[in-house]
């Protein structure tokens, strides 16, 4: 109602982005904090810090809304070359039990030979199963075949 009633008073919008974001709607939640901050400097807000709090609240709430769409999981699995198909069947099942969300289609990269993110903890020469899990089974299909499709090798 308060937009209805005066829609170019920025702290209207404001509270809509704080109303949506007690919803966990992010994405709308930001759009009306963008929408809050233009309006703040077209009125004139001289306040350069309040402008720059409305910028960073709306770009927080960009981060929510995607880390809320995120539609894929991963999980790294220690593992020496020795009875992989048994590892592979392994940390599937684990993948499955630690992100239930993300069961929809789960596999393990056959080829492997994978290391750790840069920023994680790893023992040095390890090498790590990549497992990944998808919401979504399309989705997740589709990115399987890709993986283990098999490539035309070019000599040279």
């Amino acid at each position: 109602r308060s937009i209805i009633q005066n829609p170019s008073y920025f702290r209207n919008h404001l509270r809509q982005a704080a109303c949506f974001r007690c919803l966990r709607r992010y994405s709308e939640a930001a759009r009306s904090a963008m929408i809050a901050d233009c309006l703040y400097v077209l009125a004139g807000g001289t306040g350069l810090d309040t402008s720059d709090l409305i910028q960073l609240y709306w770009q927080a709430l960009i981060q929510e809304a995607l880390s809320e769409e995120a539609s894929f999981s991963v999980l790294y699995t220690p593992f020496e070359e020795e009875d992989r198909a048994d590892k592979m069947k392994e940390a599937n099942k684990t993948f499955a039990e630690k992100h239930p969300d993300y069961a929809q289609h789960v596999f393990t990269d056959p080829h492997g030979i994978h290391l750790l993110p840069e920023r994680a903890e790893r023992l040095p020469d390890q090498q790590y199963l990549l497992t990944l899990g998808f919401r979504s089974k399309e989705i997740g299909k589709t990115v399987e075949k890709s993986v283990i499709r098999q490539l035309p090798i070019c000599p040279g």
